[in-house]
Protein backbone atom coordinates (compact mmCIF):
# COMPACT_ATOMS: atom_id res chain seq x y z
CA UNK A 1 0.00 0.00 0.00
CA UNK A 2 1.21 3.49 -0.82
CA UNK A 3 2.13 5.82 2.04
CA UNK A 4 2.32 9.58 2.54
CA UNK A 5 5.59 10.41 4.31
CA UNK A 6 7.29 13.49 5.69
CA UNK A 7 9.36 15.00 2.86
CA UNK A 8 6.99 13.77 0.12
CA UNK A 9 5.76 16.19 -2.52
CA UNK A 10 1.98 16.44 -2.93
CA UNK A 11 -0.48 18.36 -5.06
CA UNK A 12 -2.12 20.93 -2.79
CA UNK A 13 -5.06 23.26 -3.31
CA UNK A 14 -5.19 26.18 -0.87
CA UNK A 15 -8.33 28.16 -0.08
CA UNK A 16 -9.90 24.97 1.34
CA UNK A 17 -9.54 23.33 -2.06
CA UNK A 18 -10.69 26.21 -4.27
CA UNK A 19 -7.28 27.62 -5.32
CA UNK A 20 -5.23 26.33 -8.27
CA UNK A 21 -3.09 23.35 -7.35
CA UNK A 22 0.57 23.68 -6.41
CA UNK A 23 3.30 21.20 -5.56
CA UNK A 24 4.13 21.34 -1.84
CA UNK A 25 6.52 19.40 0.41
CA UNK A 26 5.05 17.74 3.52
CA UNK A 27 6.77 18.81 6.74
CA UNK A 28 4.36 17.43 9.34
CA UNK A 29 1.53 14.86 9.36
CA UNK A 30 -1.15 14.61 12.02
CA UNK A 31 -3.93 12.00 12.13
CA UNK A 32 -6.85 13.85 13.71
CA UNK A 33 -9.85 11.64 12.96
CA UNK A 34 -11.73 14.87 12.21
CA UNK A 35 -10.99 16.42 15.61
CA UNK A 36 -8.98 19.56 16.38
CA UNK A 37 -5.86 17.71 17.57
CA UNK A 38 -4.45 14.30 16.83
CA UNK A 39 -1.34 12.16 16.76
CA UNK A 40 1.76 13.29 14.88
CA UNK A 41 3.19 10.56 12.68
CA UNK A 42 6.03 10.21 10.17
CA UNK A 43 3.88 8.39 7.59
CA UNK A 44 0.30 7.33 6.92
CA UNK A 45 -1.39 5.11 4.31
CA UNK A 46 -2.84 7.15 1.47
CA UNK A 47 -6.12 5.28 2.08
CA UNK A 48 -6.37 7.20 5.39
CA UNK A 49 -5.82 10.61 3.73
CA UNK A 50 -9.37 11.87 3.18
CA UNK A 51 -11.69 14.58 4.44
CA UNK A 52 -10.43 16.01 7.70
CA UNK A 53 -8.97 12.73 8.95
CA UNK A 54 -5.40 13.94 8.27
CA UNK A 55 -3.83 17.40 8.51
CA UNK A 56 -0.45 18.22 6.94
CA UNK A 57 1.80 21.26 7.02
CA UNK A 58 4.30 22.24 4.37
CA UNK A 59 7.98 23.20 4.48
CA UNK A 60 7.85 25.39 1.38
CA UNK A 61 4.64 27.27 2.30
CA UNK A 62 3.56 28.50 5.72
CA UNK A 63 0.23 26.74 5.32
CA UNK A 64 -1.50 23.58 6.42
CA UNK A 65 -4.14 21.49 4.67
CA UNK A 66 -6.77 18.86 5.33
CA UNK A 67 -6.45 15.49 3.61
CA UNK A 68 -9.23 16.49 1.19
CA UNK A 69 -7.01 19.30 -0.17
CA UNK A 70 -4.04 17.13 -1.15
CA UNK A 71 -3.39 14.30 -3.54
CA UNK A 72 -0.43 12.17 -4.50
CA UNK A 73 2.11 14.06 -6.60
CA UNK A 74 2.38 12.52 -10.04
CA UNK A 75 4.67 14.80 -12.05
CA UNK A 76 3.53 13.34 -15.37
CA UNK A 77 -0.17 14.11 -14.72
CA UNK A 78 -1.19 17.28 -16.52
CA UNK A 79 -4.99 16.97 -16.81
CA UNK A 80 -6.56 19.00 -14.01
CA UNK A 81 -10.21 18.42 -14.95
CA UNK A 82 -10.50 15.37 -12.67
CA UNK A 83 -8.60 16.83 -9.70
CA UNK A 84 -10.27 17.21 -6.34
Amino acid sequence: MSKLKIGDKVWWRGGFGSDPRKVATVEEIEITGGYKYGEQVDEVDWAEVYGRNVVVSFSDYSNWAYGEQIMQWLPYKTNTSTDR
